[in-house]
């Protein structure tokens, strides 16, 4: 289930939080309004939580920029969010959220990294939010949201298939 409303809110949250118009509260925020059934909004959701300090007020900037491979995958979920593909990812148990750390602990990480594959099915970690390449070169391809004619903020897709900032 796609809901354009939710995915478009998200993805210029997201700008506006990464390029510096908003801070981390401001961020929250406005996500935390954003009410989807929408997985693929779900999880972009979540998985910005972790580009941010959400105990003291700030900007991604200095010391709290995101880096380089953030950066990668915040600028394909921006994609992914403006695309018309469903997030396909299969969802993990709760059983298996909760008893990984132990497992992991037990194994020294051999096992959950297993056991990370099969419940990941056959998708292209590397492209997440994507499931697979072609879903990831199809959202480069037929993006209007991604053209020089954007905001100076938009994400800009590279002849190699990898996403840049276009310059401010």
């Amino acid at each position: 289930m796609i809901d354009r409303q939710a995915r478009d809110k998200l993805a210029e949250e997201i700008r506006h939080f990464v390029v510096g118009f908003t801070d981390n509260f401001e961020f929250d925020d406005a996500v935390s309004n954003i009410d989807t059934k929408d997985r693929g909004v779900q999880e972009v959701c979540h998985a910005m939580w972790f580009t941010y300090d959400d105990l003291r007020r700030h900007k991604l900037a200095g010391s709290l920029a995101l880096t380089e491979a953030q950066m990668a995958i915040v600028k394909r979920a921006i994609v992914f969010l403006k695309s018309d593909c469903e997030y396909r990812w299969p969802k993990w148990s709760i059983c298996y959220k909760i008893v990984r750390p132990l497992l992991w602990l037990v194994s020294i990480g051999i096992l959950t990294k297993r056991l990370d594959r099969h419940f990941h099915g056959n998708g292209d970690e590397d492209l997440w939010p994507f499931f697979c390449r072609s879903d990831y070169e199809d959202a480069l391809r037929f993006s209007h949201y991604l053209t020089e004619r954007s905001a100076s903020t938009a994400i800009q897709p590279m002849s190699d298939g990898d996403v840049t900032p276009l310059k401010l």
